[in-house]
């Protein structure tokens, strides 16, 4: 009896012990900590929705994921987010097509002007495109990055430092240009472009270096544009969808596979999330500068959209001309893109958007 009392005693002592090992290698797990470059302030809109996916993305892994984020590109200058990724020296960040055209001859063809007219949609091609349009997707796995969350502008607005009567008193007027085919649209219409980066644009309308701005309500407001800016016209010309979030590819590849499966699935509802949340912003936001900052916001005449939009359509072809005569598919990339907007933009006739159904 008192042998069977001790090995009974001794297989609960070695229990005690083998859980007692195994609770410390499950608490001191390696956390993964991926370094963030974004071009923003952290309480500013787009701050926020970049919070809210390093927060679900820790919540979805259990803590196994954290997010370190350096704002207002104060490790990597926004112009360099490309570089910045590819070299190492942050994990993640936002690079535009436009500020690397020589490494994105396709990528910057999906932000022609007149390129979508859904949010939701165009974000979720952007995803579809880069993914599967195998010249798309050579191009990034060249650059060395994958694309891990969207960017979405919100429609181009003109906006000048002076009141203006319409297109006809904007040309020969110099504007901050996103660059890409939106300069050749520009150039249609008259209007002198002028390619800067976003954080320079305050300070240009200020002084008078530029006379005005195709601009983005999300990102304007964050940079303070109502200050500078007295004049502004509602226009759907198009937006920006290639300053999506891209993550070093060596550093995805080296990511488990449960951390890379959360954050695939987290990427098309960060898609559905922004774009709803974006939605409801930029009425806010032309109600905010309006009211609270007294800048003159009005449509387009019809004649002026009619024109513009020519120009824009325009601007498409010569561009689509112009990669494909250095050897770069861009009309399969365009293509592509169009049609997988189309296929989301019957599915929310049909359906609705993600966060309407039930």
């Amino acid at each position: 009896m008192a042998n069977k009392l001790r090995n009974l005693f001794c297989a609960a002592i070695g229990l005690m012990v083998l859980f007692a090992t195994m609770v410390p290698l499950k608490a001191d797990a390696k956390t993964i900590t991926l370094k963030f470059v974004s071009p923003v302030p952290p309480k500013s809109w787009l701050g926020k929705q970049q919070k809210w996916w390093a927060q679900q993305l820790e919540k979805r892994t259990n803590g196994e994921v954290k997010v370190q984020f350096f704002w207002m590109s104060s490790l990597v200058k926004w112009k360099d987010a490309l570089h910045g990724v590819a070299s190492g020296v942050t994990d993640i960040a936002c690079p535009c097509s436009t500020y690397h055209p020589s490494e994105y001859p396709l990528y910057v063809v999906l932000d022609m002007p007149y390129n979508g007219t859904d949010y939701w949609s165009a974000m979720m091609a952007t995803i579809d495109t880069v993914e599967n349009q195998p010249d798309l997707k050579a191009e990034f796995k060249k650059n060395g990055v994958k694309l891990l969350m969207n960017w979405m502008s919100g429609n181009f607005l003109p906006g000048t430092a002076k009141l203006v009567d319409g297109i006809k008193g904007m040309k020969g007027k110099t504007f901050r240009s996103f660059g890409g085919a939106r300069i050749k649209w520009m150039e249609n219409l008259g209007i002198n472009p002028v390619f800067m980066s976003y954080a320079d644009i305050y300070e240009a309308l200020d002084r008078g270096t530029i006379d005005g701005v195709e601009l983005v309500l999300m990102l304007s407001d964050a940079f303070k544009h109502y200050e500078v800016v007295k004049d502004l016209y509602l226009a759907k010309t198009g937006f920006v969808v290639t300053c999506a979030a891209a993550i070093n590819l060596k550093v995805w590849n080296s990511l488990p596979k449960n951390v890379q499966d959360v954050m695939m699935k987290l990427r098309a509802d960060y898609a559905a999330h922004y774009a709803e949340q974006l939605m409801a912003l930029e009425s806010n936001i032309i109600k905010k500068w309006k009211e609270k900052y007294g800048v003159r916001i009005q449509p387009l005449s019809p004649s002026d959209a009619k024109l513009s939009e020519e120009a824009g359509l325009k601007a498409q072809e010569y561009f689509l001309k112009k990669q494909e005569s250095t050897g770069h598919p861009a009309r399969k990339v365009w293509d592509y893109f169009q049609k997988r907007q189309e296929f989301y933009e019957n599915q929310v006739k049909q359906q609705g958007y993600p966060w309407q159904k039930k």
